[in-house]
């Protein structure tokens, strides 16, 4: 059943037209002698406009969004020279534990333990202790105690 690049074809009792030409369609047109009613105009004003009230949390709603916003950049930029301030305290953290590391092991390189004893002997005149000069004594808390001699 084709006729002119068109087909046809029916269901459920309603017939469909496909073809290459739209079919024309009367304009609808409405009855310019009835008469709108006051409140349906106001109704049809209601809903082409925003109300003020509408408007004023639409409004309200941009001025919390821009506030939070920049709020929230104001964070950010702070947190970032945060960030940068905490790095720049690492290295020179890393850079004193490094030169103090490197002051320690020089320290303790230069000390000479047998130099120390030879000078502690022979130009001071100090020797071990002897037997009964070495008194121990236990402490039950926290306390320090100094031996006062009693010949000086």
């Amino acid at each position: 059943m084709r006729e002119n690049n068109s087909f046809r074809y029916v269901r459920n009792n309603e017939e469909y037209q496909y073809s290459t030409a739209a079919p024309a369609i009367a304009p609808r047109r409405s009855n310019p002698n009835r008469q709108e009613r006051p409140e349906q105009r106001k109704a049809k004003r209601r809903t082409g406009r925003f109300s003020f009230q509408g408007m004023v949390i639409v409004a309200a709603a941009f001025a919390f969004l821009a506030i939070v916003m920049v709020n929230y950049v104001r964070v950010q930029s702070e947190l970032t020279s945060t960030r940068k301030a905490v790095a720049s305290k690492q290295v020179a953290l890393n850079n004193l534990t490094s030169d103090n590391d490197e002051l320690y092991s020089r320290i303790v390189n230069s000390v000479d333990l047998d130099q120390i004893e030879t000078i502690a002997r022979g130009e001071l005149g100090m020797k071990y202790a002897g037997e009964g000069q070495i008194i121990t004594y236990t402490s039950a808390g926290n306390d320090y105690m100094r031996r006062v001699d009693s010949n000086n």
